[in-house]
């Protein structure tokens, strides 16, 4: 998945080996800041541990449960038979599905994409309506929409289902680096859009069902929609390893992934702007993306875990991040709570908005790992004098 933050490429790089190791004196572990759950997934999968993933986004909740909620792998083929095969059914009804066949993508013109944008504006579909002609062509917004009217009903076969659409989204999503900003149809932008709007949503999800459907937790775990302090503060305990990837923009990450958040939930109010943003109430906002709480609220969540007597693995860039934070300063303000040891590996950060082509959609820096352990405490001895 396009994500800015994501574990993926360091979970091979040694992050991945010293979680595990630490999982071995540890009754639970939790993900205070779970993105695509690739850190949960892979704890979930290589220790006995049942997983608490946390995130202020429901998309990241649905990643992390697809993996972390069940205990016994699905059959991917009769899945998609009950649920891919059935929204082709279903997409071929929609009284939009002809129209939005007209529109073929590799020979898609500025005067198509503002068609078809005026195409699915008359719809109450979702991600049609929202979506359609901007992120999506026509004929993948319909698709889309399809796939989530016949999602299966229980878990938890819902949410492999609903997290494998997420995923698929990302794949064919015509937006540069993640979802804050479409392409427009300049002549520019065309090639991009016609590349994107050429993606096949169905085939999409047909690949990437049995990667999701395959996997399973050695132990059942939950994924929770909440704010990384107020766990830390109320149900974080002396037996929990915690890991702590903050975010490190300035820039809110659900403007990046409102998208995602829409196919999530299956509802979305009136969007706006050319970004397509839905209302400013249904954004989730983190004080860690704001510069002038970014720095409080660290304190406040090392706080907290140092307080619960846990142990933590925490990574950030080692570079001045937007959000005004730097990797050293976190070790300064961790050390006041915990014993701190220090590694860094190569890694790769996204640049939000890159392209590949004119700009680089990722760069290779350095991350920061902190192993956090609890400072011990030592206990005071109080000798009563007598008198002789």
């Amino acid at each position: 998945m396009k994500y800015m933050g994501s574990k993926r490429w360091m979970l091979g790089n040694g992050l991945g080996r010293l979680l595990v190791e630490r999982a071995r004196t540890a009754h639970r572990f939790v993900d205070l800041f779970a993105g695509t759950a690739a850190v949960s997934w892979h704890v979930a999968e290589n220790t006995e541990l049942p997983v608490l993933a946390v995130d202020l986004q429901t998309y990241s909740a649905v990643m992390a449960r697809a993996v972390i909620g069940r205990t016994r792998k699905l059959v991917s083929e009769d899945l998609a038979v009950e649920w891919i095969k059935r929204a082709e059914e279903v997409r071929e009804q929609s009284p939009l599905w002809g129209r939005a066949m007209a529109y073929k993508p590799e020979n898609v013109k500025p005067a198509d994409v503002l068609s078809g944008r005026r195409l699915c504006d008359r719809t109450d579909s979702i991600v049609t309506r929202s979506y359609g002609g901007y992120y999506f062509s026509p004929q993948q917004a319909v698709t889309a929409d399809a796939l989530l009217e016949v999602l299966p009903a229980h878990e938890p076969k819902r949410s492999t289902c609903l997290a494998t659409l997420i995923w698929a989204t990302t794949r064919c999503v015509a937006s540069p680096g993640h979802t804050a900003q479409p392409f427009q149809p300049t002549e520019t932008a065309l090639p991009f859009i016609r590349e994107s709007w050429s993606k096949d949503l169905l085939a999409a999800c047909y690949e990437i069902l049995p990667l999701i459907a395959n996997r399973a937790a050695n132990c059942p775990g939950e994924a929770v929609v909440g704010d990384a302090i107020e766990i830390a503060s109320l149900e974080i305990g002396r037996e929990d390893l915690v890991f702590v990837d903050p975010p490190y923009s300035a820039a809110q990450y659900s403007r990046f992934y409102h998208v995602l958040e829409t196919v999530a939930r299956g509802s979305c109010g009136a969007v706006s702007g050319g970004g397509r943003y839905p209302p400013f109430e249904e954004r989730p906002r983190s004080r860690f993306s704001l510069v002038s709480e970014a720095p409080r609220a660290i304190r406040d969540l090392l706080e907290a875990l140092g307080t619960s007597g846990c142990t933590v693995v925490m990574t950030f860039p080692q570079h001045s991040c937007s959000n005004g934070m730097v990797g050293e300063e976190l070790i300064t303000i961790a050390r006041r709570w915990f014993e701190v040891d220090v590694t860094s590996v190569n890694t790769r950060h996204s640049t939000l908005g890159g392209n590949n082509t004119s700009r680089s959609a990722r760069r290779v820096g350095l991350e920061l790992i902190l192993s956090l352990s609890p400072r011990r405490r030592v206990a005071k001895r109080f000798v009563r004098n007598t008198a002789v």
